[in-house]
């Protein structure tokens, strides 16, 4: 039996992350009020990394709460057992464990190693498992680096093993920089899925800096990927990957897909007029609230 297309809006972590200006918790509140509203019922809502690092994303805590009630398949980003923790306290049901494919990227995302990252996402993983989260994962990086260039196949295969070894229900190849192509998709599904269980079903987090990024969708799909990820208005990108292009645009991978036959559920006339009103808060530019280290 074919899965269910699923597609995961990650505007409220990934497209607010590096935004122009902060997006208060009452208008966060609001977008994923108006995604679900839409047709969505997996989002990413936020990230459980530390404010210092990502300083428009410091509300996590207040916001999970307000909005957890919404759907079952909301998601937040956790780096480590800390992030899992947070995420437990403020009543998110997943978690998405991220690490990167090359070295330098890992080291500028999360200031650590790749196989430091993996024994503390290890850790991650089964403290979440235990408090009855599930869990995700993803491997940035995982076509091109911004310091390293075209990133081995063998890394990601390396990558996607630890992952399978933490008991991951998905796992997400992220195109970091927008510059994959569907060759390059079609090498990386084929190699990951020869040494992963088969039961783990496989997503791409794509951005779109050349443009390609629905051919990547074409050929993914064609290869049985069903689980994409986007953000409204093509908005977001990696504060820690120099050129990074923003995330595939929601509206035109919905549109894409119903142009093909394939039901989204989602109602494309709501998502244009949410878009809108994310961008007016957006183009405010207001300043991130200052944060302490902790």
């Amino acid at each position: 039996m074919t899965e269910a297309l699923v597609i995961t809006d990650v505007t409220p972590r990934d497209g607010l992350q590096d935004a122009t200006g902060f997006v208060p918790i009452e208008d966060k509140v609001a977008l994923v009020e108006g995604l679900v509203s839409s047709g969505f019922t997996h989002i990413e809502v936020t990230s459980f990394m530390h404010p210092l690092r990502i300083p428009m994303l410091p509300d996590g805590d207040l916001l999970v709460p307000r909005v957890a009630q919404l759907s079952q398949y909301l998601v937040a980003l956790a780096p480590n057992i800390r992030g899992v923790e947070r995420a437990v306290a403020a009543g998110v049901p997943a978690v998405m464990l991220v690490a990167s494919a090359s070295e330098s990227h890992n080291q500028a995302n999360l200031n650590r190693s790749r196989t430091e990252t993996i024994a503390i996402l290890a850790e991650a993983a089964h403290y979440a498992h235990s408090q009855g989260l599930r869990v995700h994962g993803a491997i940035s990086t995982a076509f091109e680096c911004p310091f390293e260039g075209s990133v081995p196949v063998a890394q990601v295969a390396e990558m996607a093993e630890a992952y399978q070894q933490m008991g991951i229900e998905t796992l997400n190849l992220a195109d970091t920089l927008g510059t994959a192509t569907p060759r390059m998709v079609k090498e990386r599904i084929r190699v990951v899925r020869e040494v992963t269980d088969a039961a783990i079903p496989l997503g791409l987090h794509l951005h779109d800096r050349q443009g390609w990024a629905l051919a990547n969708v074409a050929m993914a799909y064609e290869w049985d990927v069903r689980h994409f990820e986007s953000a409204l208005g093509g908005l977001g990108g990696c504060p820690y990957a120099p050129g990074a292009a923003g995330n595939i645009d929601t509206e035109r991978l919905v549109a894409f897909f119903e142009a093909q036959g394939i039901d989204t559920g989602v109602d494309l006339d709501g998502l244009a007029s949410l878009r809108r009103q994310l961008l007016s808060v957006i183009a405010k530019r207001l300043p991130a609230p200052e944060k302490e280290a902790s």
